[in-house]
């Protein structure tokens, strides 16, 4: 690693002391070293990660000023390191989102975050003294399309940080290029946690796992004297599911039925019908965001109560 870099996450130590102090939303330690050894309240070697709050609403409360704080950080390291540009300039952040193919949607709300975070920095002045100005590309939804524009974005366009794409596959496939250039990406928009299983060092987590998501739902169920469930799971989403089954397990919940579905499913009648027939106590359903088809899924008989579950 050059001094540049070592000076950057010099940097980022002081910045983050100086932030805790003044937050209580976050507290971000650095070491004088490549590798980020703690973020919150913990971090494993294999990447950094914010730990979930213990209130779901304080979770979605603070959000906002976590992804805010995590990405005037990014900003600041670039911006205070010597002889990058000059000072009057503002600071380019570069992502790429799918704002066209089939996770548009999704990928739309996250890119109208991203503004919106832009907005509210430059309304307070930016980051010492500089504006930020966001480049984003569209992915199309498309995993190597996307990993072209971050290895664009950093050779090419040369911005000053970079911000993770929506969802976890994409943002599984551009963090080798990110790792590749040693530059730091903040995730905001992925959740799964093998992503931080690879040994990288410059991904940060935002959102709690997805695979604990559904730890609340299936814990009332237990406490309520609940004894079966049923599994819907998105093959192209497998992470929520995937924590579902062994939440259930320990709560001594029978699976009595469990059904995957490819990209692109549309007609669910085959699958809902073997749920029907299987009576599950407790229904969960893993599906990405914008899968509006199973959140309206005909009730179902008997004791069965639907709670889909939607993720990244």
């Amino acid at each position: 690693m050059s001094g540049g870099q070592n000076d950057d996450f010099r940097f980022g130590q002081k910045l983050c002391s100086c932030g805790s102090r003044k937050s209580k939303d976050i507290e971000l330690c650095f070491v004088r070293s490549v590798s980020i050894k703690r973020i919150s309240v913990g971090a494993s070697a294999h990447g950094a990660r914010i730990a979930p709050r213990s209130s779901l609403h304080e979770r979605r409360g603070s959000m906002r000023s976590k992804s805010l704080s995590l990405i005037a950080l990014v900003v600041a390291s670039v911006v205070a390191m010597p002889g990058l540009v000059q000072a009057q300039q503002p600071t380019r952040i570069g992502a790429s989102i799918a704002l066209t193919g089939r996770d548009a949607v999704q990928g739309g709300y996250v890119r109208e975050g991203y503004l919106l975070c832009q907005k509210h920095v430059n309304e307070q002045g930016g980051v010492l003294g500089r504006a930020i100005e966001l480049l984003i590309h569209d992915d199309r939804s498309d995993e190597p399309t996307a990993v072209g524009l971050y290895e664009k974005l950093i050779t090419e366009d040369k911005v000053d940080a970079v911000l993770g794409p929506y969802g976890s596959p994409y943002t599984d496939a551009v963090a080798d290029v990110t790792e590749r250039h040693r530059k730091l990406m903040v995730a905001p928009g992925a959740a799964t946690t093998s992503i931080w299983e690879k040994g990288r060092r410059y991904l940060i987590m935002v959102l709690s796992p997805l695979e604990a998501s559904t730890a609340g739902t299936i814990d009332l169920a237990a406490r309520q004297g609940l004894k079966t469930i049923g599994l819907i799971d998105a093959r192209a989403r497998p992470a929520i599911v995937k924590g579902a089954l062994e939440l259930a397990r320990k709560q001594g919940l029978e699976v009595v039925v469990h059904e995957a579905y490819p990209p692109g499913t549309t007609d669910f009648s085959a699958i809902l019908h073997k749920v029907k027939a299987a009576k599950p106590d407790v229904l969960v359903a893993g599906a990405p965001l914008g899968s509006g088809h199973l959140c309206v899924m005909p009730p179902l008989p008997g004791s069965v109560r639907a709670r889909p579950w939607l993720g990244r």
